[in-house]
């Protein structure tokens, strides 16, 4: 993968710049791809490249870096920042087109972004540093299809970092912290069994926000209590429909729940550092142009929406995010590594799309699985200790972008799991295994033959889940990474006080 920018200073240290001198643009002279079609065909990644290098060109406060992916596509990251450095700005980072056969999050994107050249919404630099990817998975875009050329699913890839793509979200992440994040996607409505059911969710909009019980509570009722009801305003002031994400086989009789807690999910991975992240999860078309202009302009009222909640509660995400950070990197608190949804106290008011009269029916769901409940918890250790020899954690530990050590301290107290038995476990609707385990004292092993990887920061909770032979979503529950569990002894330690 080869990285480049237009200008050579704009990756310096987790500055952002400001730069002088403006062209100004005629006003609205500027299309984006999909307008010029006159909405009669998606953009290319090679037009998405040409456009963000004119609004680059038009906008000192626009610049643009572009990483050439091995598949001969471009992902690029758009940066609109304004340089003042007697404010403390809040780093917000949007991604959108994860999944190749969602385009309608990186066409509203362009519309912004579009704005932003022709100097419209400015005061949101005022507070806001923008870092902008509007597409993150060029190859699947070009195919329109959800998984990347080497057939991985992005948006499934946070905590295995299998693709260059994720590996590079997670390098920007990682460098600038960012305090927001904005993850774009859509949903499809169609399937057969709502059309056999004679009912379909008909939500222009879907916005969702962080469910793992391991994020901290600040941010989990920033959401509920803040930005859920802002947006939600926003967006129905422009005449889009909207509802809180929800998931659930609703057709089959089955619970309804707010999306997953897997920390393999680009949301989840920033939350459990301390973001407050939310997903926008937009209606999918029939097909890739259906609907396109309605679906695009309803992701960039979401957006514009989102970062107008961003500026006006930037010091509440600033202290709510300071918060949780402080507390990662200050406190030994228990990390939950097992969690289910449970039934709240109050059943859902489900508006559903009737097919055969095309109106709204409001369904009363008693099965609303709104709580997340934590079923295992553990202490997190001082440090886990890699084998070297293992080849396949080895890869993992370095494509991950954590730090980690060559050598370790002396006089370290160790311990090991030892597998008693692997039994068979289903959690959010998926069939998975769940180890019987007890902790043994280590008393010899060579500590050459070990990575030394501390828990310390901002991604302890990442590192625990990833590396705690039970967890819910750890290496160890997905196939590449079963054969940890086949020893009678799990081959990474932990390291105490």
């Amino acid at each position: 993968m080869r990285f480049y920018v237009l200008l050579a200073s704009l990756f310096t240290g987790l500055i952002f710049f400001g730069f002088i001198g403006c062209k100004q643009p005629e006003t609205n002279a500027l299309q984006t791809p999909l307008e010029k079609s006159n909405y009669g065909s998606l953009t290319s990644n090679a037009d998405l490249i040409a456009f963000l290098l004119q609004c680059d060109s038009l906008q000192p406060d626009i610049k643009t870096a572009f990483y050439d992916l091995d598949d001969g596509t471009t992902m690029p990251l758009v940066f609109v920042t304004k340089e003042d450095k007697t404010i403390q700005k809040l780093n917000v980072l949007i991604l959108a087109q994860q999944h190749g056969n969602e385009p309608s999050g990186m066409e509203g994107l362009l519309m912004l972004i579009r704005d932003f050249s022709e100097g419209k919404h400015a005061h949101l630099a005022k507070k806001l540093n923008l870092l902008i990817l509007p597409q993150c998975n060029p190859s699947g875009a070009e195919r329109h299809s959800r998984r990347t050329a080497e057939d991985i699913d992005l948006n499934r890839d946070h905590l295995l970092c299998r693709a260059a793509e994720t590996r590079l979200i997670q390098r920007i992440y990682s460098q600038y912290k960012s305090e927001m994040t904005i993850d774009f996607h859509e949903y499809y409505p169609f399937g057969s069994a709502w059309a056999d059911f004679g009912f379909r969710r008909n939500f222009d909009i879907q916005l969702g926000g962080l469910t793992n019980i391991n994020v901290h509570p600040e941010l989990r009722s920033l959401f509920k209590e803040a930005a859920l009801p802002f947006v939600k305003e926003k967006v129905e002031k422009e005449n889009f429909s909207f509802f809180e994400y929800t998931l659930g086989d609703f057709p089959n009789d089955k619970r309804l729940r707010h999306s997953t807690v897997d920390i393999n999910d680009g949301r989840q991975s920033f939350g459990i550092a301390g973001s407050f992240s939310v997903i926008v999860e937009g209606m999918n078309g029939r097909d890739s142009l259906d609907n396109i202009s309605r679906r695009a302009q309803s992701q960039y009222v979401t957006a514009l929406a989102l970062l107008e909640f961003a500026y006006l509660k930037a010091d509440d995400i600033h202290k709510a995010t300071t918060l949780a950070r402080n507390e990662l990197i200050e406190k030994q608190e228990m990390v939950s590594i097992r969690m289910d949804h449970f039934r709240g106290n109050a059943p859902l008011r489900y508006p559903l799309l009737n097919l055969r009269t095309n109106t709204d029916t409001v369904f009363l769901v008693e099965e609303y699985h709104s709580e997340v409940v934590s079923l295992l918890d553990v202490r997190p250790p001082e440090a886990y200790l890699i084998p070297k020899r293992d080849t396949m954690l080895s890869e993992w530990l370095k494509r991950s972008g954590i730090d980690y050590q060559e050598f370790m301290p002396n006089n370290l107290k160790v311990f090991v799991y030892r597998i008693n038995a692997v039994n068979p476990g289903f959690d959010e609707e998926f069939a998975n295994l769940y180890p019987d385990v007890e902790k043994v004292l280590v008393k010899n092993f060579s500590a050459d033959d070990y990575f030394y990887l501390p828990t310390g920061g901002i991604f302890k909770h990442k590192i625990v889940t990833a590396l705690e032979p039970q967890a819910l979503y750890g290496l160890a529950s997905y196939p590449e990474f079963e054969y940890l569990l086949m020893e009678d002894t799990f081959p990474v330690f932990r390291v105490e006080k």
